[in-house]
């Protein structure tokens, strides 16, 4: 069973109480307090999205869209500003994400399992980052991309060559960054 770190459950509670209070409690009702050291059913989080979906009219990749730029943007920049310091744009930042990112999470919590992210750099001004994940999860991906490009103060022009949603094996995702 694939399972999500509760960091993403925290970010997720945080998110729905910042940018939709009034749907906020009928979204957590019920819901448990999350560690950030434990990793929970991917199954739980799906039902989460789609309940929050239900009770802000958003469609879920809208949802999970804005949940990536607010994550990116203030949860993880929050946690983690060590990680964001040592890289002067999203660019930057982005070709380690995997590298020791993504490694470091595995090793901290095993029960958790981050998508597997392949990002190379694309161009002078831009990434691609191939995405595989059973959770399919790509609109949050690109909702992280523009979300940490406007922490580097930078405007994030996303073009999503392959989707596993349109039956691609992986999601094949460009971004290019400019100053905002």
């Amino acid at each position: 069973m694939d399972r999500t770190h509760g960091l993403i459950f925290i970010s997720f509670r945080d998110y729905i109480a910042a940018t939709h209070g009034a749907a906020a409690e009928q979204v957590l009702e019920g819901e448990p307090i999350y560690l950030l050291s434990e990793a929970y059913p991917d199954e739980h989080f799906g039902a989460l999205v789609k309940r929050a979906s239900e009770a802000t009219g958003l469609q879920r990749g809208t949802l999970l869209g804005e949940f990536g730029v607010f994550t990116a943007e203030r949860t993880f920049v929050r946690l983690y500003p060590a990680l964001f310091a040592v890289s002067s744009s999203a660019r930057a930042f982005l070709l380690t994400v995997e590298q020791p990112i993504h490694e470091l999470v595995r090793t901290a919590i095993p029960n958790a399992l981050p998508p597997k992210l392949d990002v190379s750099e694309f161009g002078e001004d831009g990434v691609t980052i191939v995405y595989t994940s059973p959770r399919r999860l790509c609109e949050l991906l690109r909702g992280l991309v523009e979300g940490t490009a406007r922490h580097y103060g930078e405007t994030a022009h996303i073009d999503e060559r392959s989707c596993m949603h349109r039956g691609d094996y992986a999601c094949l995702v460009e971004a290019r960054f400019e100053p905002s």
